[in-house]
């Protein structure tokens, strides 16, 4: 089949790009079972291996390791995109992506052990954060590019997602709507505080420049996933005569729990609460999915501007920090209504 590239291999497996190299190769830690099974995925599409230069293997430029979470499945499909454009991109220019998973309670010693055991001449972190070992890389000459975790700004070169921006966007979008009283759900997310303070802060200014009201109890944080305490919060929300006729939801997975919560007190969703989240975290061909109106995030996007900065740095000697940021955008599905009245009791 003409024009069938390696990524067309590793998506019909489900592997990554670096896994499908490696299998086809015959190099790296691959399973006979899973080798097998990118050859046979190659076979069927009809992929030919491009071969390289016997001189130009020799001028290989080097790993680099890609840190990513294991701890939780449903991000997948947001951060498939990402690691996919990494790949790519560094595949490209010689470079030999490998895939590090870690996970929120792993020791960063081992983290750190993990890394060097690669012989990576620089690192992504995806997601993962951890300040002392981020010095650590830098201070032995590894490049570092931070990816979707805002947290590390200030210190280190970092590609993120406007999390501000897009509270404060998506919470103009309710007010534009018509919506007066709006609630504001989250859940702890310790690894990542900065995220949740841009996305709160973007959120009020929104509030704030329109003269809205906001109350503690229109704020619900949860622990993730406290599904017990998240609908006795949101009860004792709606018993309220004064009760919201939105919520902006951290993302769109916990808008989804969000939903079902609403469900079992009797209310529907647009028809008595408006949703709104940010991330597209959710994978929005699957039929069931709730179609939950986003500020989506260009993970795609998010993927080439971090092999960029990354590309440059390890071509470059720059001593200035770098930070790029993602803008979020907005995409209009099924969870938002008008309201026909201001107020703040039960539907518009």
């Amino acid at each position: 089949m003409a024009g069938v590239k390696l990524q067309d291999v590793a998506a019909k497996v489900g592997v990554s790009l670096a896994t499908a190299s490696l299998a086809l190769s015959g190099k790296g830690r691959v399973s006979p079972d899973m080798r097998a099974r990118v050859r046979a995925a190659a076979a069927a599409l009809g992929y030919t291996a491009r071969i390289v230069p016997r001189g130009r293997v020799a001028a290989a430029a080097g790993n680099v390791a890609i840190l990513r979470f294991e701890d939780r499945d449903y991000e997948w499909s947001f951060i498939r995109p990402i690691l996919s454009e990494l790949e790519q991109n560094l595949l490209a220019k010689g470079y030999a992506p490998v895939s590090v998973p870690v996970g929120l309670k792993m020791p960063p010693e081992r983290v750190r052990d993990m890394i060097r055991s690669t012989r990576s001449r620089a690192v992504f972190a995806v997601h993962y954060g951890n300040g002392r070992l981020f010095e650590e890389l830098e201070a032995e000459g590894i490049r570092l590019v931070v990816v979707n975790n805002s947290s590390y700004q200030d210190r280190f070169y970092s590609v993120c997602v406007d999390d501000f921006q897009g509270a404060y966007e998506g919470a103009l979008y309710l007010i534009g709507l018509g919506h007066r009283a709006i609630a504001f759900v989250e859940y702890e997310r310790p690894d990542q505080p900065g995220v949740i303070a841009d996305r709160f802060v973007g959120f009020r200014k929104a509030l704030d420049e329109n003269r809205l009201p906001f109350s503690a109890e229109q704020r619900i944080s949860i622990r993730f996933m406290d599904e017990a305490r998240l609908a006795k919060k949101l009860g004792t929300l709606f018993a309220r005569a004064e009760r919201p006729t939105a919520i902006f939801s951290h993302d769109d997975y916990l808008g989804m729990f969000v939903i079902s919560a609403l469900k079992d007190l009797g209310l529907g969703v647009p028809e008595d609460v408006s949703l709104i989240a940010p991330g597209d975290v959710l994978d929005y061909a699957i039929p069931r999915t709730p179609q939950i109106t986003t500020m989506r995030i260009n993970t795609a996007l998010l993927g080439r501007t971090a092999a960029s900065l990354m590309l440059d740095r390890l071509n470059n000697e720059r001593k200035d920090v770098h930070v790029l940021k993602v803008k979020e955008q907005l995409v209009r599905r099924s969870t938002c209504r008008k309201v026909e009245q201001e107020g703040t009791g039960g539907r518009g």
